[in-house]
């Protein structure tokens, strides 16, 4: 059915267009949008050390959640190598003007492999969450295509006060704050800015879910932030606060399908996490310094008779970079994100981002091609998403030879921050990480990335990444060491057409 409305909308605008009276105002009308297909081919992701499925299933380590490959318990030194093709489109329609009012639609076909299986409407819907058990967004990339796989991204109404600075938008949008440190989310929700350059004050409040609104079991985000730019440098600083208070969402009985009705389980914790981050740049001359520290805090409440935990974790980043020559220049950056202490579950150490936040798919932007996402070729390839729990040392040299071409050389050096004694869980930070011992040496990565302009707008993405693991990753049986990991590497493009 999505499809037919595209279409007929498509239609309507056409006509819409073709008319006189809409030729005064086509002018109003704005599109934009990204589209990439991307490669990969990544060597050894276990590390010879026992095997991978590549399902990209949800793992929880220390406490602290992400994606990765999730550990199986056989196929000891197989030499595993993933390789794939995905594609991923967004489109943007706006009509209005930014300056006054502005009405803005985004559609999104999702990140998909090419050749997967297809889209089926064999699935069990939860009728109180909207929860599905299969067939997930990013099924367009079957044989013979035809998938119903096209998803709205936004849809907000923007305005601006009349005869004040204030700026209001209002409906499904983008929540981005921190960097690639702390939040971006694409949620409903409203953003109230004031700005007076070069100042500027804004508000958020988004809401992530919402299970029954007479009893208000909800869980919404609050933010405030202020910023101030200027040529020579920029600061800024913000808070956010989640209050929690929704069910966790588990299925005691039912299946919300059918005439069944879907009993859902209480909520467990109420969750009260606060963030305090702040952050800028420093520009003198052929140096660029730039640095973030948030601190995480908060509570977590029990609601069973368990035990309150309180949030104390933090996270920074500093670097300093120097441009030697035109097209030439080097940097030193520094990385450190507090892990889980296994010998102490009274508190909540490790780094906690916000739920959902996509903001660490640009972690590895530039730097990494095997270990973190990197949003310039679509994030997919990847070792351990949420960088919670480790730090890392980067040394960089970015060199643009032609105008056309641009090269960044990068060493990074993972260390581990968690704590405790083995045989013990949690006490190395990353996905696959063994638990018998607590080691503090992750790996180190050498890769080189090329990013070419071909025409205006559309740029090829190449990156090339060999990853020497850590004593993190040595296998152990019955408590003894018997297997030191693999050396890994990974290759990957990614053809972008920004429009």
């Amino acid at each position: 059915m999505k499809k037919y409305l595209v279409w007929i909308g498509a239609a309507v605008m056409v006509v819409a267009l073709a008319s006189p009276a809409a030729a005064q105002t086509a002018t109003a009308w704005k599109s934009w949008g990204l589209g990439q297909i991307a490669t990969y081919w990544m060597s050894k992701p276990d590390f010879g050390q026992g095997g991978y499925s590549s399902t990209g299933a949800v793992t929880t380590v220390g406490g602290a959640t992400g994606y990765g490959y999730v550990p199986k318990v056989s196929q000891l030194g197989e030499d595993i190598t993933n390789r794939n093709i995905t594609e991923r489109f967004n489109f943007y329609l706006q009509y209005g003007d930014p300056k006054t009012v502005r009405a803005v639609i985004g559609f999104e076909a999702d990140s998909s492999n090419w050749g997967e299986s297809g889209w089926t409407a064999q699935e069990t819907t939860s009728a109180s969450t909207g929860a599905t058990t299969s067939n997930p967004s990013g099924r367009f990339g079957t044989f013979r295509t035809d998938q119903p796989q096209l998803e709205i991204k936004w849809a907000f109404i923007e305005f601006v006060v009349p005869s004040t600075p204030v700026t209001v938008n209002a409906g499904l949008q983008g929540f981005y704050v921190g960097g690639r440190l702390f939040l971006s989310d694409d949620a409903p929700g409203l953003t109230v800015s004031a700005d007076f350059a070069p100042h500027k004050i804004s508000a958020y409040w988004y809401r992530m879910r919402d299970v029954d609104p007479l009893t208000y079991n909800t869980d919404d985000m609050y933010g405030l932030q202020y910023q101030l730019s200027q040529k020579l440098f920029n600061v800024y600083a913000y808070g956010f606060y989640r209050n929690g208070l929704a069910p966790t969402g588990a299925l005691v009985s039912g299946t919300g399908v059918a005439g069944v009705p879907a009993v859902m389980a209480p909520a467990t914790v109420a969750d009260h996490p606060w963030w305090i981050g702040v952050g800028g740049g420093f520009r003198p001359g052929n140096w660029d310094f730039s640095g973030q520290f948030i601190y995480n805090g908060g509570k977590q409440e029990s609601k069973v008779g368990g035990t309150d935990k309180d949030y104390t974790a933090w996270i920074v980043e500093l670097m300093g970079a120097y441009r030697i020559g035109p097209g030439l220049k080097v940097a030193l950056e520094g990385y450190w994100a507090t892990g889980n202490d296994a010998d102490d579950t009274s508190k909540i150490k490790a780094w906690t981002y916000p739920n959902g936040t996509e903001a660490v798919w640009g972690m590895g932007n530039d730097r990494s091609v095997f270990f973190m996402y990197n949003g310039d070729f679509m994030y997919w390839n990847f070792k351990y998403l949420y960088t919670t729990g480790i730090w890392y040392g980067r040394a960089n040299v970015e060199y643009n030879p032609l105008a056309w071409l641009n090269l960044n050389f990068n060493y990074l050096y993972f260390g581990d921050n968690a704590k405790g004694s083995g045989p013990k869980a949690g006490i190395n930070s990353p996905t696959g990480a063994q638990q018998t011992k607590d080691e503090d040496y992750i790996g180190s990565e050498l890769n080189a990335i090329a990013k070419i302009k071909i025409y205006e707008g559309l740029y090829y993405n190449m990156g090339l990444g060999y990853f020497l693991p850590g004593a993190v990753y040595d296998h152990y049986t019955a408590g003894a060491k018997d297997r030191s990991p693999d050396n890994a590497w990974s290759f990957v493009t990614c053809l972008r057409y920004f429009f």
